[in-house]
């Protein structure tokens, strides 16, 4: 940015800054620090001009975390950003950590959503159209038309906040009563663990592979987490097989999965599907 360019920036702050003070304190339009005003006249326009100026900064600092945040989904490293804010790759990564990969990941959101969209779309219409009303059901419905609405460089984002609705909706609403409504809204939960497994790291699920399968004397490697009501509210690690066996209750749901494609392979099985 030139030195013109940064004088028409601060310029442009205080003419805000100033019709910020002239609002808070229900001044004329064309109002103004002039010498010929009281002491205390000025001291009150200078404080308001401060809390604005803070104000400003406070917005400031927010839009530019987002900037980072957008322009690493995008590819960009923490040498771009740095270079971009006036700091070195060090200082940007203090500033603004956890951004390194955020591209790679956005990639994998968008190899999953553009492989299980319709299965997805339609699993949570038909949770939708089955549950009982619920405050949660609005948001969902919401996201799904956000979805089909949404351009191309916002669809992850609407995609992000669907995946979140769904998950809550699939583990918050009481299990229908009805099979095939159950069983969508076991698919539904399946699909936004797979969802979540798909994004991440193999380092970041390589790391939940510590604990062991729940199930007592079991030894075997788990590959899923499950909610099971008569285990209360904690999830709990379950190998295949266990896990194959539980989902044989309606209520109980894949939550997370320690590797892509999983959740959905272990729900197939346990309802016997091709």
């Amino acid at each position: 940015m030139s030195d013109a360019q940064r004088v028409n920036v601060a310029s442009a702050v205080e003419r805000l800054a100033w019709t910020m003070v002239r609002e808070m304190l229900e001044l004329e339009p064309d109002a103004g620090p002039r010498p010929d005003l009281p002491d205390a006249d000025l001291r009150q326009m200078w404080l308001a001009a401060l809390t604005s100026l803070l104000a400003i900064r406070d917005s400031a600092e927010q839009l530019a975390a987002s900037a980072a945040l957008s322009a690493a989904q995008r590819g960009a490293d923490y040498p771009a950003i740095g270079d971009a804010a006036g700091m070195t790759r060090q200082g940007a990564r203090r500033k603004w950590p956890g951004l390194a990969g955020l591209s790679d990941e956005r990639q994998r959101k968008l190899a999953w959503w553009n492989r299980r969209r319709d299965q997805f779309v339609q699993c949570a219409r038909a949770v939708l159209a089955t549950s009982e009303e619920w405050p949660r059901l609005a948001l969902l419905r919401e996201r799904l038309d956000d979805i089909e609405h949404a351009s191309p460089a916002e669809r992850i984002d609407a995609f992000d906040m669907a995946l979140i609705d769904a998950h809550t909706v699939a583990l918050g609403a009481p299990t229908p009563a009805e099979a095939a409504a159950a069983h969508a809204s076991g698919l539904l939960s399946a699909l936004t663990a797979d969802a979540y497994a798909a994004a991440n790291s193999r380092s970041a699920l390589l790391s939940r592979e510590d604990s062991a399968c729940a199930a007592d004397g079991c030894l075997s490697e788990p590959v899923v987490e499950l909610w099971r009501p008569d285990l209360g509210q904690r999830p709990v690690p379950s190998c295949r097989g266990h896990a194959v066996e539980a989902l044989g209750e309606p209520a109980t749901r894949i939550v997370a999965a320690y590797q892509p494609d999983i959740a959905l392979s272990v729900f197939a099985e346990a309802h016997a599907e091709d």
